[in-house]
Protein backbone atom coordinates (compact mmCIF):
# COMPACT_ATOMS: atom_id res chain seq x y z
CA UNK A 1 0.00 0.00 0.00
CA UNK A 2 2.86 2.40 0.81
CA UNK A 3 4.38 1.88 -2.64
CA UNK A 4 1.03 2.59 -4.27
CA UNK A 5 0.51 5.82 -2.32
CA UNK A 6 4.07 6.91 -3.07
CA UNK A 7 3.56 6.29 -6.79
CA UNK A 8 0.23 8.13 -6.85
CA UNK A 9 1.82 11.08 -5.04
CA UNK A 10 4.74 11.20 -7.48
CA UNK A 11 2.46 11.02 -10.53
CA UNK A 12 0.23 13.73 -9.09
CA UNK A 13 3.25 15.94 -8.47
CA UNK A 14 4.48 15.40 -12.02
CA UNK A 15 1.08 16.09 -13.56
CA UNK A 16 0.69 19.32 -11.59
CA UNK A 17 4.34 20.35 -12.14
CA UNK A 18 4.68 20.93 -8.38
CA UNK A 19 8.44 20.25 -8.43
CA UNK A 20 11.12 19.77 -11.08
CA UNK A 21 10.65 16.34 -12.73
CA UNK A 22 14.19 15.16 -11.96
CA UNK A 23 13.83 15.98 -8.28
CA UNK A 24 10.46 14.24 -8.16
CA UNK A 25 12.02 11.12 -9.67
CA UNK A 26 14.99 11.21 -7.30
CA UNK A 27 12.72 11.61 -4.28
CA UNK A 28 10.46 8.81 -5.51
CA UNK A 29 13.38 6.42 -6.04
CA UNK A 30 14.93 7.13 -2.63
CA UNK A 31 11.62 6.73 -0.85
CA UNK A 32 10.67 3.58 -2.78
CA UNK A 33 14.02 2.00 -1.93
CA UNK A 34 13.49 2.99 1.68
CA UNK A 35 10.07 1.31 1.77
CA UNK A 36 11.67 -1.80 0.25
CA UNK A 37 14.23 -1.92 3.05
CA UNK A 38 17.19 -0.24 1.32
CA UNK A 39 17.06 3.16 3.01
CA UNK A 40 20.32 4.98 2.38
CA UNK A 41 22.16 6.75 5.17
CA UNK A 42 23.15 10.35 4.45
CA UNK A 43 24.37 11.36 7.93
CA UNK A 44 25.54 8.49 10.16
CA UNK A 45 27.93 5.78 8.97
CA UNK A 46 26.01 3.01 7.20
CA UNK A 47 28.53 0.41 8.40
CA UNK A 48 29.47 1.33 11.97
CA UNK A 49 26.62 3.66 12.91
CA UNK A 50 29.15 6.33 13.94
CA UNK A 51 27.53 9.74 14.20
CA UNK A 52 28.04 11.94 11.17
CA UNK A 53 28.23 13.88 9.14
CA UNK A 54 30.43 11.78 6.85
CA UNK A 55 31.30 12.56 3.25
CA UNK A 56 32.39 9.22 1.72
CA UNK A 57 29.46 7.73 -0.21
CA UNK A 58 29.52 4.02 -1.09
CA UNK A 59 26.31 2.59 -2.63
CA UNK A 60 27.42 -0.98 -1.91
CA UNK A 61 27.68 -0.21 1.81
CA UNK A 62 24.35 1.62 2.14
CA UNK A 63 25.24 5.29 1.98
CA UNK A 64 27.80 7.49 3.69
CA UNK A 65 30.52 5.80 5.68
CA UNK A 66 33.15 6.91 8.19
CA UNK A 67 36.66 7.49 6.88
CA UNK A 68 37.90 4.44 8.81
CA UNK A 69 35.76 2.08 6.69
CA UNK A 70 35.66 4.02 3.41
CA UNK A 71 37.30 2.08 0.59
CA UNK A 72 39.99 3.83 -1.45
CA UNK A 73 38.47 5.99 -4.18
CA UNK A 74 35.10 6.39 -2.45
CA UNK A 75 33.11 9.31 -3.82
CA UNK A 76 33.16 12.34 -1.51
CA UNK A 77 29.97 14.39 -1.34
CA UNK A 78 29.80 17.99 -0.19
CA UNK A 79 27.47 19.00 2.65
CA UNK A 80 25.00 20.69 0.27
CA UNK A 81 24.54 17.48 -1.73
CA UNK A 82 24.08 15.40 1.42
CA UNK A 83 21.54 17.91 2.68
CA UNK A 84 19.63 17.74 -0.61
CA UNK A 85 19.64 13.94 -0.58
CA UNK A 86 18.29 13.93 2.97
CA UNK A 87 15.57 16.43 1.97
CA UNK A 88 14.57 14.29 -1.03
CA UNK A 89 14.42 11.18 1.14
CA UNK A 90 12.25 12.88 3.76
CA UNK A 91 10.08 14.83 1.30
CA UNK A 92 11.26 18.24 2.55
CA UNK A 93 10.54 20.11 -0.69
CA UNK A 94 11.21 23.56 0.73
CA UNK A 95 14.81 22.60 1.53
CA UNK A 96 15.22 20.59 -1.68
CA UNK A 97 14.17 23.40 -3.99
CA UNK A 98 16.67 25.80 -2.41
CA UNK A 99 19.56 23.78 -3.90
CA UNK A 100 21.57 24.93 -6.91
CA UNK A 101 21.89 23.15 -10.27
CA UNK A 102 25.31 21.64 -9.53
CA UNK A 103 24.09 20.17 -6.25
CA UNK A 104 20.97 18.77 -7.94
CA UNK A 105 23.08 17.18 -10.69
CA UNK A 106 25.42 15.56 -8.17
CA UNK A 107 22.48 14.28 -6.11
CA UNK A 108 20.83 12.82 -9.23
CA UNK A 109 24.00 10.90 -10.01
CA UNK A 110 24.12 9.52 -6.48
CA UNK A 111 20.46 8.47 -6.62
CA UNK A 112 20.97 6.77 -10.01
CA UNK A 113 24.05 4.88 -8.78
CA UNK A 114 22.40 3.82 -5.52
CA UNK A 115 19.19 2.71 -7.25
CA UNK A 116 20.91 0.78 -10.01
CA UNK A 117 23.22 -0.96 -7.56
CA UNK A 118 20.35 -2.18 -5.39
CA UNK A 119 18.14 -3.16 -8.31
CA UNK A 120 21.12 -4.96 -9.89
CA UNK A 121 20.32 -3.47 -13.29
CA UNK A 122 20.45 -0.24 -15.22
CA UNK A 123 17.37 1.95 -15.50
CA UNK A 124 16.97 3.00 -19.13
CA UNK A 125 14.04 5.24 -18.18
CA UNK A 126 16.34 7.65 -16.31
CA UNK A 127 17.39 9.23 -19.61
CA UNK A 128 13.76 10.16 -20.39
CA UNK A 129 13.27 12.45 -17.40
CA UNK A 130 14.28 16.08 -17.63
CA UNK A 131 17.36 16.56 -15.48
CA UNK A 132 19.12 19.65 -14.25
CA UNK A 133 22.58 19.93 -15.75
CA UNK A 134 25.56 21.44 -14.00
Amino acid sequence: MQHYLLLVGALRSLSRAEHPPGMTLDSYLLRALSIAGWAPSFVDCAVTGASGPHSAFVPQLGGVVADAVAPPGAVRLDPATLSLLGALLSGDWEAAQDSDDRTQAQASGVVAAYTQYHLERGLRSLEHVERTTA
